[in-house]
């Protein structure tokens, strides 16, 4: 396109039936031609569940649509190859697929302009996607402090493949936390995300209006002491859920001191297992989230694969200090 239309609008499908994402736009968008919302698309002005897709997308029920010619212009990137170390769980032609260490953000922005996990890979990785200039390869996200498995693109094609995957809720993301309190039961838990108007560095879950969010959670180990070992499962994908989840159910993350898991949540155990307790957490100076398994299909064989991740140091430490509880 020559000249970029100015637009900024979000859509949310509605209807029961697949239909192609560049389809429903013209119907949406009537005094565009389809050819400009190709365009659109394929320049990565659109994003459907904040994943890039190709005009081609089925969509479907619920799925949010946006399009916002702002966010992706084609600027110049300033990103530097920084050389460190990778914890490498798989490579080939088309995947890079990573641990990623707590403590480290994945791409540059505000605040962190660079020794990103992104800066690493640049200087390790010749080839990556580069259809989001500002942060090529990147296909999802982890929070700085969460540890585990992370996926980046070689090239364009993957990185549409994986994000229509994302996009459609096909892989299956297997996260570890440890929480406060005694856990033994399954649970699934829906709502709508927005941020907090009372803090906006905070998410909350609401009844309505917000970005729909479930997670499944299942209890992996409980013990004598009021802290627990789930598996959470994430169906969608949005900023800070599982922490929000967690925390909407009394149960938040050990260290978590945003979600109200901080080590204040000691005052209300017994007194004779607060000094247990604290021996135990401390341990480890971040919330204890790590990202263990992501399953999906390879871009360009199909296959079905299955990443691990293993513990980082501590949150192996304080599961063994947790051990003497069982």
């Amino acid at each position: 396109m020559k000249k970029i239309i100015q637009l900024k609008k979000t859509f949310k499908y509605n209807f029961e039936y697949p239909q192609r994402l560049d389809k429903y736009l013209k119907n949406e968008l009537p005094k565009l031609s389809r050819t400009n919302i190709q365009k659109l698309i394929e320049n990565n002005y659109v994003l459907v569940d904040d994943f890039l897709v190709k005009p081609s997308f089925q969509l479907k029920l619920n799925q949010i649509v946006k399009i916002d010619t702002k966010d992706f212009k084609n600027k110049k990137s300033h990103l530097k190859p920084e050389k460190m170390k990778l914890d490498i769980l798989y490579e080939d032609n088309d995947i890079l697929v990573l641990n990623k260490n707590s403590g480290i953000v994945v791409h540059p922005g505000i605040g962190n302009p660079s020794s990103t996990l992104l800066n690493g890979v640049l200087y390790y990785c010749e080839n990556l996607s580069n259809m989001n200039d500002e942060r090529p390869g990147v296909i999802h996200r982890l929070d700085k402090e969460t540890s585990g498995v992370i996926v980046f693109a070689k090239n364009n094609e993957s990185h549409y493949n994986i994000s229509e995957q994302f996009a459609n809720r096909e892989i299956k993301k297997d996260y570890r936390a440890i929480i406060w309190g005694n856990f033994n039961e399954e649970i699934n838990i829906n709502g709508f995300l927005r941020r907090d108007p009372k803090n906006r560095l905070k998410f909350k879950l609401f009844n309505s209006s917000g970005k729909k969010s479930t997670s499944f959670i299942k209890p992996k180990m409980s013990y004598s002491l009021p802290l627990s070992l789930v598996s959470i499962f994430p169906l969608t994908g949005r900023t800070h859920q599982i922490r929000v989840h967690l925390s909407s159910i009394g149960h938040p993350i050990i260290k978590d001191d945003l979600y109200n898991g901080g080590d204040s949540m000691i005052s209300g155990f017994h007194e004779k297992d607060r000094h247990k307790i604290m021996k135990i957490i401390s341990q480890i100076n971040r919330f204890a989230l790590h990202a263990k398994t992501i399953e999906l299909k390879h871009p360009k064989t199909k296959n079905n694969m299955v990443f691990e991740a293993p513990y980082p140091t501590d949150f192996i430490n304080v599961l063994e200090k947790l051990n003497e509880y069982k």
